[in-house]
């Protein structure tokens, strides 16, 4: 090998050696960084790439235990005010309007003759059925006392026994229409009676149909309201969380009226009607100041309160999602998304029908809409022993 191959052997070998140092070099120095970042996070690689505990520590909310409580409900309804009478009043018998004795307006009592029908027909009918009493009472006291002369010849044997029981025959019929002539009168005294027209109870006349000289026939000719005797007829939902019952308090806003009118449920319809989807509730109507006035609309507010207690919650503690309704009940330290049925819910409580009992334990506050099924939670000292005993009982 020449002097010249020498000296390029021994620079290409040179350049070698250096190549090989820097690459030795810069794997100590990533092998360095690495340890330093393991060392840092103190965690092994692969549990500080995940980020993540395998046992995250528990929660600490609110919670509250069920208690089962009567709640009350304030019903909405609305409706018509009604007299608890009002009576279409016609003629008892046919014939011309002679008189009207009132008007609308006009408060009458009870008995009070209202109208008249002309009384001329009706007077010549009683005339006539007494003319027709007397004659057949004539007839029949004739008959009779045929009869009885020929009873009296039978027993002499001065007459036949046939003819006797003939006469004695007329004078049964003649008797007979003695009763039918005392029914004619009767009958036609009743109708001249009936030609006045008189108030069946105390009321006010609110309409009036007919003047004098129209004929009477089954038409109404006034319209009678009891007076002093109204109620309101209220149409409540079938919707509503709790049934309203008789008894229970109403607060009727009537127009007109600045303060409500304090009443309570007389009667209840058994019937929803399939239309409006609504049951009948009537309530009197109690105002000294008269300015309540039949017909006028009313809007009511009916307090309902539910007869048996029901398992009632912190109204916090209900979360409604993707239209189900649920709450977190705590089952020994770990929550669970129970659905319930919701009754009467009030600003502070709610009535929860279905799906927890008394003594449960639920999450409420911002936690119930935030935490999910199988989170851990740590109670807070005021509902520990509760949730103990509850986890305890059978």
């Amino acid at each position: 090998m020449t002097v010249r191959a020498l000296r390029c052997t021994s620079a290409a070998l040179a350049r070698l050696g250096a190549t090989a140092a820097a690459i030795a070099i810069a794997c100590a120095l990533l092998s360095g960084c690495g340890r330093h970042e393991t060392a840092g996070t103190g965690q092994k690689p692969d549990v500080a790439a995940s980020g993540k505990e395998k046992n995250p520590a528990a929660a600490r909310v609110e919670t509250a235990v069920v208690a089962n409580e009567s709640l009350t409900a304030d019903v909405a309804a609305s409706g018509t005010i009604e007299a608890k009478r009002l009576t279409e009043i016609g003629a008892d018998v046919p014939g011309t309007l002679h008189a009207v004795l009132v008007d609308v307006g006009s408060e009458v009592t009870a008995g009070a003759a209202l109208f008249r029908i002309d009384p001329g027909p009706y007077e010549m009918a009683l005339a006539e059925a007494r003319a027709g009493l007397a004659l057949a009472r004539a007839e029949s006291a004739n008959a009779a006392a045929e009869a009885e002369r020929m009873a009296k010849l039978v027993e002499q044997n001065a007459a036949s026994v046939q003819r006797a029981d003939q006469l004695r025959t007329l004078a049964q019929v003649a008797a007979a229409r003695v009763i039918q002539g005392e029914a004619r009168v009767a009958r036609a005294e009743r109708d001249l009676a009936r030609t006045t027209v008189r108030a069946p109870y105390a009321g006010s006349v609110v309409e009036r149909r007919a003047h004098e000289g129209a004929l009477a026939g089954n038409a109404p000719i006034l319209v009678l309201q009891e007076s002093g005797a109204l109620e309101a007829i209220l149409d409540v939902p079938e919707t509503t969380p709790i049934a309203v019952r008789a008894g229970q308090l109403v607060r009727l806003f009537v127009q007109g009226v600045a303060d409500p009118l304090i009443t309570e449920v007389t009667r209840v319809s058994e019937r929803i009607d399939p239309s409006t989807r609504t049951y009948e509730v009537r309530c009197a109507v109690r105002d000294a100041s008269g300015a309540v006035k039949a017909g006028s609309y009313a809007r009511a507010e009916i307090t309902a309160a539910r007869e048996t207690p029901q398992p009632v919650a912190p109204r916090s503690a209900l979360v409604t999602r993707d239209g189900r309704s649920y709450v977190l009940r705590v089952e020994r330290g770990i929550v669970r998304e129970v659905p319930v049925r919701v009754g009467i819910a009030t600003d502070a409580r709610v009535e929860l029908l279905t799906g927890v009992a008394a003594g449960d334990v639920v999450v409420h506050g911002e936690a119930a809409a935030r935490l999910g099924e199988g989170a851990r939670v740590d109670l807070a000292e005021s509902a520990r022993e509760a949730a103990l005993v509850a986890e305890s009982a059978p």
